[in-house]
């Protein structure tokens, strides 16, 4: 019963990666039985030689048109098949079956030609029977069980039909030979019909390995074909990204993104605003990958495009918050630091919802200081009032250090987080070294530090330095 079931279930697995196997094997199959037809076709023409050599004659040429007319059946039907596999035709289980029967007349008239050559006992159990098994053996190529026990049963009763017809319709021996021969024909049709079903249970677990393989060519390519989207994914959010440094008197900036996986969920932004001033944008999108990485690219849209209409800071956070609540699902959230730089006064205007840590270096203190959020992250409540900017006011030297999570967060084998204070650390070391090579610096650290474990989180850093 239960490897009824299954066959059932996987009688009903539609690809047309397997049809079109089932069509292959069933070639292979064919061209097999061609090639042993020839085989005995080519041996029959050498008994019949040496029947003639011997005077008989007349013995062998039945045999041989019998085959002749069988390799031709086969090479239309392998041409058929063929034609089903080029077009990608289904083939109905009723065709199958007709095949199989007509195959499986090949021994059963060879055997009726026999009985009246050689007599019944002679003939029913001569080499000719194993043709029968061949048929059985070859059958596990149509990949189908079912089909499988047909050709044992089609096999069992031609040999019936002729053991029958020989012993009833035919004048017999002595009753101890026919007696004899009944216990043999008794053995032979056992031996066909079971095997019939071993053949069927040798085609069930072929057919199994075939779709196990199939499914498993059909998930590599859907895997394929997901990377390939995800490449094109990487691409066009990391064109999201700024190329360039902003070339802005008196200061040096610099951002850098890595994603965890193929995409990512945060991002850093510089724009033009009004009156002269640089927008500066660092946020992180819960999670990462390709959900994330929505978010982040609806994010940056609706932040680049409030901030081209409103410098207030709070009322920017308030309506980008809003915009994001109505588009993300409950379960996601940004958290976002924007800074106005006014390059001639040298003060930013600096804001956060929920992110942190916003770390500032000051040269003449040689001391970092934490600023705090003015809010909960974006999109977690429709509304939300958020504190004042905060005034930070650079001195040369100065630096300014927004950063996601991804680092203070990435732990060593050993379950440590790197830390807020490693990264002051490795920012202070390289104090005086241009932007970009400060974060260089702390990615390699932070790289260094967690020695084996892999990137689980997304790593983001934009650095402000007074110069």
């Amino acid at each position: 019963m239960k490897l009824f079931k299954t066959i059932v279930i996987d009688s009903e697995f539609k690809s047309d990666s397997f049809h079109l196997a089932e069509l292959r094997s069933e070639s292979a199959r064919v061209a097999a039985l061609l090639g042993v037809f020839g085989a005995l076709l080519l041996l029959i023409l050498i008994r019949g030689v040496i029947s003639l050599a011997e005077g008989h004659r007349g013995e062998a040429w039945p045999f041989a048109v019998l085959l002749a007319v069988m390799t031709a059946y086969e090479a239309v039907w392998l041409r058929f098949v063929k034609q089903a596999t080029r077009s990608s035709r289904k083939i109905s289980k009723s065709t199958w079956a007709a095949s199989i029967f007509v195959e499986s007349l090949l021994p059963t008239t060879a055997l009726f030609l026999q009985v009246h050559a050689f007599g019944p006992n002679r003939a029913l159990t001569s080499p000719t029977v194993l043709a029968y098994f061949l048929f059985i053996i070859l059958s596990t190529l149509h990949l189908d069980p079912i089909l499988s026990w047909l050709a044992g049963g089609f096999s069992a009763a031609g040999y019936a039909a002729v053991s029958i017809y020989a012993f009833y319709l035919v004048q017999a021996g002595a009753a101890d030979q026919n007696l004899l021969s009944y216990g043999a024909i008794f053995s032979y049709l056992a031996f066909l019909l079971l095997g019939g079903f071993t053949a069927g249970a040798v085609a069930y677990q072929l057919r199994l390995h075939v779709i196990a393989a199939l499914r498993e060519a059909e998930s590599r390519a859907k895997i394929a074909e997901m990377e390939h989207d995800l490449d094109i994914a990487r691409s066009i959010q990391q064109a999201l990204l700024p190329k360039t440094s902003p070339q802005i008197d008196g200061f040096d900036i610099a951002g850098w993104n890595q994603p965890a996986n193929e995409t990512g969920g945060d991002y850093f932004d510089w724009q033009d605003v009004a009156e002269g001033r640089v927008a500066l944008t660092v946020a992180d999108v819960t999670g990462h990958g390709i959900g994330s990485a929505l978010g982040m690219a609806a994010c940056r849209a609706y932040a680049r495009g409030e901030l081209a209409v409103e410098t207030d800071l709070r009322k920017f956070l308030g309506r980008l918050n809003q915009l994001l609540y109505a588009d993300l699902p409950r379960e996601k959230f940004v958290t976002l630091a924007v800074g106005l730089l006014l390059p001639k006064e040298a003060t930013l205007q600096l804001i956060s919802a929920g992110h942190g840590p916003l770390l500032f270096y000051s040269s003449e203190e040689k001391r970092f200081r934490c600023h705090d959020a003015q809010g909960p992250p974006l999109g977690i409540l429709p509304h939300v009032n958020y504190g004042d900017a905060q005034i930070v006011k650079f001195a040369p030297g100065d630096i300014l250090v927004l950063v996601t999570d991804g680092f203070l967060e990435w732990a060593n084998a050993g379950g440590e987080d790197f830390g807020q204070q490693r990264l002051e650390e490795i920012v202070s070391a390289y104090r005086d070294m241009p932007s970009a090579r400060i974060i260089s610096e702390l990615y390699s650290s932070v790289v260094k530090f967690a020695s084996s474990t892999p990137q689980l989180d997304d790593l983001t850093a934009l650095v402000v330095k007074r110069v």
